[in-house]
């Protein structure tokens, strides 16, 4: 994958734990701030920009890890977890593991059948 990419799964995990972190606080639905998230997540790499921050936000919420009302040009300003959205950040896991474990367990159940297809195939002939 590319460099991008990486960056756009670690800016969605970043938004996720910081609304757990806010959750714990007691903020339901803090408001965004790539600033904020940045701090509070330790965010190392250059600054988090507003656009990632609003494209994780609508990510998270089409996946239904957050809640909200979406506006255009703001993604979701005040996310609140959903209670799928608290399990997965909860976990530590990054985002981009259920993906990639699902595409995984997606290339296995295509490889099964042609690797049947083949040895019948063969059997057939002889």
């Amino acid at each position: 994958m590319s460099a991008a990419t990486d960056r756009q799964w670690a800016v969605r995990d970043a938004v996720l734990r910081w609304l757990l972190a806010k959750t714990t606080e007691g903020y339901r639905s803090p408001i965004l701030d790539a600033d904020a998230i940045g701090a509070e997540v330790g965010w190392v790499a250059s600054p988090l920009t507003r656009d990632e921050v609003v494209d994780a936000s609508m990510f998270l919420f089409k996946e239904n890890y957050v809640t909200g009302v979406p506006v255009m040009g703001i993604g979701i300003p005040r996310p609140m977890l959903t209670v799928a959205g608290r399990r997965v950040a909860k976990t530590g896991k990054p985002l981009r593991y259920k993906v990639d474990a699902h595409e995984a367990k997606v290339r296995r159940r295509l490889a099964a059948p042609l690797a049947e297809t083949s040895a019948t195939t063969t059997a057939a002939v002889k």
